[in-house]
C-alpha cells in the first residue's frame, strides 16, 4: 500500500515536474514571435518571412532588435507606424538611448535610407508607450524597440 517514506520522493517529483512546466513557459514566451506581439500589440504580420531577435543585456530601457526579412517594407512599416506611431526622422533626431545601447547599430542607422520613430514615448513606463525606431540597411528591416523594465 502507500508508504509513508516515500512521501518526500513525491514531493520532490511533483516539484520537479512544475519546474520543468516552468521553464518550458519561459522558453516559450522569449520566443520571438510572442515577444513581438507582447511588445508591438499585434501577431506577426503577413509580410514578414522571417524574423530574428537580439535582446541586449539589461539596461535602462530593456531593448530588443528585431531583423525582419520582407519583400513588402511598405507594408511593414505603415502597420508599424500604426502600432507604435511612428513618424520619419532624420540621424540628429536619434533619441541618446539607442546610441549608448549599440553603437553598430548607430553606423546601420546612419546609413539607412530612412528612419522611422514613435512620436512620444515613455521609458519609464512603456505600457504609456514604446520607443520604436525603424531603419534598413541592403537586406533587412530592422525594429529597436523598448522592452519592459
Amino acid at each position: 500500500m502507500f508508504k509513508l517514506k516515500l512521501v518526500p520522493l513525491y514531493i520532490l517529483v511533483l516539484l520537479m515536474a512544475i519546474l520543468i512546466f516552468f521553464q518550458a513557459w519561459t522558453f516559450y514566451l522569449g520566443t520571438t514571435n510572442v515577444t513581438f506581439e507582447r511588445l508591438t500589440g499585434s501577431k506577426p504580420y503577413s509580410e514578414i518571412k522571417e524574423m530574428s531577435l537580439r535582446r541586449y543585456k539589461e539596461g535602462a530601457i530593456s531593448p530588443h532588435l528585431f531583423k525582419i526579412e520582407t519583400d513588402d517594407d511598405k507594408k511593414i512599416i505603415e502597420k508599424l507606424s500604426k502600432d507604435c506611431g511612428m513618424e520619419k526622422i532624420t540621424v540628429d533626431k536619434l533619441p541618446k538611448e539607442a546610441e549608448e545601447t549599440d553603437k553598430e547599430m548607430v553606423e546601420v542607422i546612419e546609413k539607412s535610407p530612412y528612419i522611422y520613430l514613435s512620436r512620444s514615448y515613455d521609458l519609464q513606463h512603456p505600457q504609456e508607450g514604446r520607443m520604436c525606431l525603424v531603419f534598413r540597411d541592403k537586406e533587412h528591416l530592422y525594429l529597436f524597440i523598448n522592452g519592459n523594465l
